[in-house]
C-alpha cells in the first residue's frame, strides 16, 4: 500500500484523486490505457533522468513513445541527459523502474504540458499494486520544484 507520508501529502493538496487497485501489473502506457479504458495520453509514466550530476523526475504523457533527450537537454541547458539506470534508481530512491510515483520524490520535476489537457491522469503511486488517478493540476503543487515543459518527442502514440 502507498506509504502514509505520501498519502498525507497528496491529501493535503486538496486535489481530487483516487488510488485504484490493479488486479495485475501494468507495464506500459498501452497496457494502462487498455486496462483503465482511457486515452493513452492520460497515462502518465514517471521516469527518473540523470542530468549532468543530478536527478530529475520526468512525468510525460503516454502519447510520447520516445522522448528526444538531446533536444530536451538543450532546452534545459544541461550538457548531458539520460535515463537513470535501474541500479541508480534502486540505490538512490529504493525503487524499480516502473514503480516510480508521480509525486513525493523531492526532485526537480519536468511535467509534460500535454497532461494538462485532461481532467485526470493515471500514473505511478509508488506501489505496483495501485495506480494514482489524479488531476494533472495537482502535479505542480505536489512536486514543488517543477517546470511545465513541451516534451520533445521522437515518436508518438495515438
Amino acid at each position: 500500500m502507498l506509504n502514509q507520508e505520501l498519502l498525507d501529502h497528496i491529501k493535503a493538496g486538496g486535489f481530487p484523486f483516487e488510488l485504484l487497485k490493479n488486479e495485475r501489473r501494468i507495464r506500459s502506457s498501452e497496457e494502462g490505457a487498455a486496462y483503465w479504458k482511457i486515452h493513452i495520453g492520460q497515462t502518465a509514466p514517471a521516469l527518473i533522468l540523470r542530468a549532468d550530476n543530478r536527478f530529475l523526475l520526468l512525468v510525460i504523457s503516454g502519447a510520447v513513445a520516445r522522448v528526444d533527450l538531446k533536444t530536451l537537454a538543450s532546452s534545459l541547458g544541461v550538457a548531458s541527459l539520460r535515463m537513470a539506470t535501474p541500479q541508480e534508481i534502486k540505490e538512490n530512491f529504493d525503487l524499480k523502474p516502473g514503480d516510480i510515483p508521480l509525486v513525493g520524490l523531492d526532485l526537480h520535476t519536468l511535467i509534460d504540458r500535454r497532461l494538462m489537457a485532461y481532467d485526470f491522469i493515471y500514473g505511478g503511486s509508488g506501489d505496483v499494486g495501485f495506480t494514482l488517478k489524479i488531476s494533472p493540476r495537482a502535479l505542480p503543487f505536489l512536486n514543488g520544484d517543477h517546470q511545465l515543459v513541451d516534451i520533445p518527442s521522437l515518436s508518438e502514440r495515438n
